[in-house]
């Protein structure tokens, strides 16, 4: 028996050491397993990039559209092939692209080229007729002006200078003019105190000689009495005495005559002859003026006639010569149907020989492919965000394993109407991206996505967005401390669309719970990004479950 105890008191202790060894087991290959189903992410420090991505097409940012500038409906004659390659060396030599019927134009042409040549000969004529008018006009009223000038020459000759300029200031005025007061003036001078001088001395000669023969009268019968003279000789004295008076009264009558009418008379005659002159100068200069303005206005029309004609027939050797359409820069062929002209597709219009073609249609596309970028269509809430000079990463979808650099060149200020008709609410814009990287392999049109960086944020903490939870508005996260998981709130910054920035809340070297399986304290909420860079704080779909 003393034996025998020991033997069993070791086997207790074994059968204990087996359940110790066991827990041990049980409890190092629970928590083993509880780790492997915890994924976390250590929080740090880094560079946060603030993207927008989006998707688009390949075009050529630079292309020459080729359209028919030509009138009216054009029959296309030849075009060259779709897809040929127009070089430099082309544009140079001017290579033919398309060819359109201009039989109508070269006979209007020929036809335009005669009317131009008779219209340029009537613009001559009317030239040189404005010369000789000019010529006559002038003619014209030099002639008149001397009619004038003479006319008052004539009655300053007949009044005086001073007198014929007061007589005419008063004719000017309309004022009467009296001739006695004229003819007794002591301005008088010229033919008409000349002529009342004469008068005058005439009178005061005949009354002398009345004097001298009734003193000789006298004397004749002093001497008739005393018998010294005939009878005969007396009567003489008497004839003579009364032939001297009859002298007086007609030198009297005559200077009466010349101031009552003569001299009234003449110098309305010669005033009046004055006043003609000068309506007829007046005249003259009137006609002179219209036949001017009639001359000029015939020169005005036929050169008019003449440019219209001139211009007519320009229009015609441009639309002929743009019924050739030559290679202006160089790319890849592509017919306005394949390049999605809208108004082609419509109707239908093929561009190939035969087919009919209108004004303005456009018929090639040369796009360079050495400009080649990415149209992007950008929702409105993130446009703003999006500024020129913008670098952009482009992954394209046909050329693999490739990303190639880019910037932005150009932003819509319209909304995009393609989209636009399909759903009113929805505004989006186009952003052009111009390639700064090249390949070869690059076409219009090929699927690619654009990362556009908005900008970097230095040195910020930030953690995976899917490690971000929301209740009641309030961002949280779930960190590993220890064993156990503890729920921690925090502010967000700006994101990119995978990692967001952490302000507060969490510092370097946390490890935040991505995911892990088991009962959990909250339900992680799949948030989307707002295009702008920021997180949307919503009421979360489910409450944490207590």
């Amino acid at each position: 028996m003393k034996y025998l105890r020991p033997f069993k008191n070791r086997i207790f202790l074994g059968f204990i050491l087996i359940l110790i060894l066991i827990s041990v087991f049980y409890f190092f290959n629970s928590t083993d397993k509880q780790s492997k189903d915890i994924v976390t992410y250590k929080v740090k420090k880094v560079d946060l990039p603030i993207t927008i991505h989006e998707s688009g097409n390949l075009v050529a940012l630079k292309s020459t559209k080729i359209t028919n500038q030509v009138p009216g409906r054009r029959t296309i004659l030849e075009v060259v092939d779709e897809g040929t390659e127009i070089t430099e060396e082309d544009v140079k030599k001017g290579k033919v692209l398309v060819k359109l019927d201009s039989d109508d134009l070269e006979t209007q042409r020929d036809q335009m080229e005669i009317t131009v040549e008779n219209s340029y000969a009537s613009y001559l004529n009317a030239q040189e007729n404005l010369e000789i008018v000019k010529k006559e006009n002038d003619s014209m009223i030099k002639e008149a002006e001397l009619k004038v000038t003479f006319a008052k020459m004539d009655l300053e000759k007949y009044l005086g200078a001073s007198l014929a300029n007061e007589v005419i200031e008063k004719k000017n005025k309309r004022e009467n003019i009296d001739y006695k007061e004229i003819i007794n003036s002591e301005k008088l001078g010229g033919e008409a105190l000349n002529k009342k001088r004469q008068l005058e001395n005439n009178i005061d000669l005949a009354k002398e000689e009345v004097i001298r023969a009734q003193n000789e009268l006298e004397w004749s019968k002093k001497l008739s009495e005393k018998g010294y003279i005939t009878k005969n000789e007396l009567e003489a004295d008497q004839l003579s005495l009364k032939q001297k008076g009859v002298n007086l009264e007609q030198a009297q009558l005559s200077f009466q005559l010349f101031v009552n009418y003569e001299f009234p008379k003449n110098l309305e005659q010669l005033l009046s002859n004055y006043t003609e002159a000068v309506a007829e100068l007046d005249r003259t200069k009137s006609k002179a003026k219209s036949r001017l303005i009639q001359a000029e206005s015939d020169l005005k029309s036929k050169r008019a006639a003449y440019k219209l004609n001139e211009k007519r027939l320009t229009d015609l050797e441009t639309n002929i010569k743009n019924c050739t359409i030559v290679a202006t820069a160089p790319g890849f062929v592509t017919y306005s149907t394949s390049a999605g002209s809208f108004r082609a597709l419509i109707q239908g219009v093929q561009i190939q020989p035969g087919a009919t073609v209108w004004q303005s249609q456009e018929l090639l596309v040369l796009p360079d492919f050495n400009s080649m970028g990415v149209d992007v269509k950008v929702h409105e809430a993130s446009i703003q965000k999006i500024s020129l000079d913008q670098i952009a990463n482009v992954k394209i979808s046909s050329i693999p394993n490739k990303v190639f650099k880019g910037k932005v060149v150009q932003i819509s200020n319209m909304p995009d109407q393609s989209l636009k008709s399909l759903n009113p609410d929805v505004n989006v814009y186009v952003v052009k991206v111009e390639l700064i990287d090249k390949d070869k392999a690059m076409r219009p049109g090929m699927n690619a996505d654009v990362e556009i960086l908005l900008k970097e944020l230095k040195n910020v903490i930030a953690i995976p967005i899917v490690a971000v939870n929301f209740e009641k508005g309030q961002a949280y996260c779930e960190v590993l401390e220890g064993k156990n998981i503890v729920r921690r709130n925090v502010k967000l910054g700006e994101s990119s669309e995978t990692m967001v920035e952490v302000k507060e809340g969490l510092k370097e070297g946390d490890v935040v719970v991505l995911s892990y399986k088991g009962p959990t304290k909250g339900t992680v909420k799949k948030e989307e990004m707002a295009e702008k860079g920021k997180i949307e704080t919503k009421t979360p779909e489910k409450e944490i479950k207590k």
